[in-house]
C-alpha cells in the first residue's frame, strides 16, 4: 500500500525528544513517504533527529496549531500528488509508543476496504458543549480524535474533502481548534455520507468515560490492543483526573508500561523532566517517598554505605539546640562525612566537643560569615565540599521565632526533621529510594500547612516569591525549565532535605558570595534566601532530575487526617451553599461565586483598569517604601503570585 504520513511536531525550543524518534522508527515501516512539519522553531539537534526518517521537514511560523500544519503539508503536495496515495496518515508528537507494532493497527484496518477515513481512538462526545467560542453544535459530538487520522484515496479525491481544506480558516486557539475542526471533522462528513471507524473499539466504556485514551489507557492497551498512548497522561492535572477516577490512572498506566510491555521507561522520564512541570507529573505518578520506619532492603542499605560517598552539611546556629541537632546527625550511617558550618568560634570549639561522640567517619567545623544564615553558609561555603559525593543531606537548626504561638514554629522544625530524617533506618531507606532512582534529585518534606502555615496551600507555597524565584532561575542561573505561578513549586520549605549533589551542581557552580545575600535584619519572606529554598527542584529539573516529597509513614497519616480535615471543613459549606456533588462542582462554583464577588465590587476585570489596580498606585505614592512593600509582600503571602508579571 502507498502511504503518506504527516507528523505535526511542535516544542518550544525545537527539541526532538527519544520518544519521537522512537514513534517515527515503527511508523515510517509503514510509510512510503512522510513529510513532518514544524510550528515555530526547529532546532539542529531537532533536525537531525526528523532527517533519520525525511528529507521533506516543513518549518513554518507557529500559527493555526495542528490544523494549519496539516493543511500546510497537504497544500505542499496538492491534491493530484495526494490522490496517488492509498491512504494519507495524520499523526503528532501528542502520542507516546507503540507498545506493539502499528502494523498490526495497519493490516487490520486495511481489511475493511468499505472506509472513507478511519483513525486509532474515538471520544464519545457530551451532551452539552464544554468549549468556547462559536459552536457549529450545541453538543460535543462523537468524533475521531486528531492525534491519529487516516484519509483513504476516494475520499482524498472527494469535492467535498478538498473544499473543506482549501477553505479552511486560520485557526485561533485551541478552543477555535476543536470547535472547528476536531470535534466536527467526523459528524460534518458522516452527515455527507463518508464511512468510518476506528481500531481501538470502545462502544462498551460509553457509559464508563467519553475520553477512555486519558481515563483508562491500561485498559485499552491491554485488553483492546491500543498501541499508542497519551503523552498527556503524565502532565494532566490531577484535579481533573479526581472528576472521574480516584487518580490511579497513571499509576496503573506506568505499571503496565514497566511490568507488560517492552517499551523503554526512559523516554518517558526524559521527556517529563525535560518538558513538563513536576507538580503534576510527581502527583499523577505518585512519586512521593513514604518512608518505613525499619530498614526494607538491608543488603542494599550495606553495599550503599560500603559503595556510595554520603554526607551531611549543617549550619548551626542556635546552641541551645545542639542537642537536638547531634540527634539528627546521630542518625546516619558511621560512613558519613559531616560538614557543619557555625558563625562564632566558641560556637565551633562546643561543636567539635560535641560531635566528637559520635560514630561518624569524619566531622569538620569552620567558622563563616553570618550572612545569608543557613543558605548562605550552604552555598558559599558547605556545597564547595559536596561535589564528590553521591548523597547528601542539608539541615540546620530551625527555630521560627516569628510564628506565634511558639508551637507552630516548633511544629515546623517537626514536619522538617521527621521526613528527613525519623531515625536510623529511615535514612538508610531514603538512600534506598536515590540508589533505585537514577532520576530522583532532590527529596523534600512537605510544606507545613499547621497554623498560619494554612496559607501556604493559599498562595502555592509561593508566598511573595514567585518573580525573584523566576528571575533568579531565567536570568542568574541561565536555566529554561518550567516555572509557573500557578504551580506549585517541590521545594524545601525550611532549608532541611536531601539531594544528589550532581542535581544542584548548576546552582553550586554559581560561585556566590555571602555578599550576594542582604544584611540583617531580614525581612520574614521575599529575600533571596526563599528564592533560593523555591529554585532547588527547578535546577534539579535543569540537570535531568525531578523533586520529590519524603514523607514517614507515621507522618503521612498525620498528614492524610490534616488534609481529609481540610477538605471537609472547606468542601462541606460550599456543597451546602452550592448544592454540589463533585470537586469540579464545587471548586467551579467557589470560582465563579469570587468572579461575581469581584465583579459586584468593581474589582474584577482587566488589571490595568481595575480598582485594586488603583489603589496600589495610591499606596506605592503615598506610602513610605518601607510600609508599601509590606503590605504588597503581606498580599502576596496570603493570595500568592498575580496572574502576570508583577508591576512595582
Amino acid at each position: 500500500m502507498k502511504r503518506l504520513g504527516i507528523f505535526f511536531f511542535y516544542e518550544k525550543n525545537g527539541d526532538v525528544d527519544d520518544f519521537i524518534t522512537y514513534y517515527l522508527a515503527d511508523l515510517a515501516k509503514n510509510l512510503t513517504d512522510l513529510v513532518v512539519v514544524c510550528n515555530g522553531k526547529l532546532s539542529a539537534q531537532g533536525r537531525a533527529a526528523f532527517s533519520q526518517f525525511t528529507d521533506n521537514i516543513i518549518v513554518r511560523e507557529n500559527k493555526g496549531l495542528d490544523v494549519w500544519a496539516y493543511k500546510t503539508a497537504l497544500d505542499s503536495y496538492g491534491w493530484d500528488k495526494l490522490s496517488e496515495f492509498d491512504e494519507i496518515v495524520m499523526t503528532n508528537s501528542t502520542l507516546m509508543g507503540p507498545v506493539r507494532p502499528l502494523k498490526e493497527m495497519f493490516d487490520a484496518m486495511a481489511e475493511n476496504q468499505d472506509l472513507d477515513f478511519w483513525g486509532l481512538s474515538i471520544h464519545h462526545g457530551a451532551k452539552s458543549n464544554p468549549f468556547k467560542g462559536k459552536h457549529i453544535y450545541s453538543y460535543l459530538p462523537v468524533h475521531i480524535q486528531s492525534h491519529f487520522i487516516v484519509y483513504r484515496q476516494r475520499f482524498v479525491k472527494s469535492p467535498e474533502l478538498q473544499q473543506y481544506w482549501d477553505n479552511m480558516p486560520m485557526i485561533a486557539d485551541y478552543n477555535d481548534s476543536v470547535q472547528r475542526y476536531e470535534a466536527v471533522f467526523t459528524k460534518q462528513f458522516e452527515e455527507r455520507g463518508f464511512k468510518w471507524d476506528v481500531y481501538v473499539k470502545t462502544d462498551d466504556l460509553k457509559e464508563f468515560t467519553d475520553y477512555p485514551l486519558l481515563v483508562c489507557p491500561t485498559l485499552l492497551l491491554r485488553e483492546k490492543k491500543c498501541p499508542l498512548f497519551k503523552r498527556r497522561s503524565f502532565m494532566h492535572e490531577l484535579e481533573a483526573y479526581l472528576n472521574d477516577t480516584a487518580g490511579e490512572p497513571v499509576q496503573e498506566l506506568y505499571a503496565y508500561l514497566r511490568d507488560e510491555t517492552d517499551y523503554p521507561l526512559d523516554l518517558i522520564w526524559k521527556n517529563m523532566i525535560r518538558t513538563m512541570h513536576p507538580h503534576e507529573f510527581t502527583r499523577n505518578l505518585g512519586l512521593t517517598r513514604i518512608i518505613q520506619p525499619t530498614v526494607q532492603n538491608k543488603t542494599q542499605a550495606e553495599e550503599i554505605r560500603a559503595n556510595r560517598r554520603i554526607a551531611l552539611a549543617m549550619h548551626l546556629y542556635f546552641m541551645d539546640m545542639l542537642d537536638q541537632s547531634m540527634a539528627f546527625a546521630a542518625k546516619f550511617p558511621p560512613e558519613t562525612d559531616v560538614f557543619i558550618s557555625t558563625n562564632e568560634p566558641g560556637k565551633k570549639e562546643k561543636i567539635e566537643k560535641a560531635f566528637a561522640a559520635l560514630p561518624l567517619h569524619s566531622v569538620t567545623v569552620q567558622v563563616v560569615e553570618n550572612r545569608g544564615r543557613d543558605v548562605g553558609a550552604f552555598l558559599c561555603d558547605l556545597a564547595p565540599q559536596l561535589r564528590g559525593y553521591d548523597y547528601a543531606c542539608f539541615m540546620h537548626d530551625k527555630k521560627a521565632i516569628q510564628a506565634k504561638p511558639g508551637s507552630v514554629g516548633a511544629s515546623f522544625g517537626y514536619v522538617c526533621n521527621e521526613n528527613v530524617c525519623k531515625n536510623a533506618a529511615h535514612v538508610l531507606n531514603v538512600l534506598c529510594e536515590f540508589e533505585n532512582d537514577p532520576y530522583l534529585g532532590i527529596l523534600c518534606p512537605p510544606f507545613p500547612a499547621h497554623g498560619l502555615y494554612f496559607m501556604n496551600m493559599c498562595s502555592g507555597g509561593w508566598g511573595p516569591n514567585f518573580e525573584n524565584t523566576k528571575k533568579l532561575l531565567k536570568e542568574t542561573l541561565k536555566l529554561d525549565v518550567p516555572i509557573a505561578g500557578e504551580e506549585s513549586p517541590i521545594a524545601p520549605y525550611g532549608s532541611v532535605f536531601w539531594f544528589r549533589p550532581k542535581a544542584l551542581a548548576p546552582l553550586f557552580d554559581h560561585g556566590w558570595q555571602h555578599t550576594d545575600f542582604p544584611p540583617e535584619p531580614l525581612p520574614q519572606d521575599g529575600t533571596i534566601s526563599h528564592a533560593i529554598e523555591r529554585v532547588y527542584p527547578f535546577v534539579a529539573q535543569a540537570a535531568g532530575y525531578y523533586p520529590a516529597v519524603v514523607m514517614s509513614r507515621d507522618y503521612a497519616v498525620i498528614r492524610n487526617d490534616t488534609m481529609q480535615a481540610y477538605a471537609t471543613g472547606m468542601i462541606r459549606p460550599l456543597a451546602r451553599v452550592f448544592d454540589c456533588t463533585t470537586f469540579y462542582g464545587a471548586s467551579s462554583s467557589a470560582v465563579g461565586f469570587a468572579y461575581k464577588r469581584h465583579h459586584l465590587f468593581s474589582h474584577y476585570g482587566p488589571y490595568s483598569d481595575s480598582k485594586r489596580r488603583h489603589a496600589r498606585n495610591w499606596l506605592r505614592d503615598n506610602l513610605p517604601a518601607g510600609s508599601y512593600r509590606v503590605i504588597i509582600n503581606t498580599k502576596r503571602a496570603i493570595f500568592g503570585p498575580h496572574e502576570g508579571p508583577y508591576e512595582d
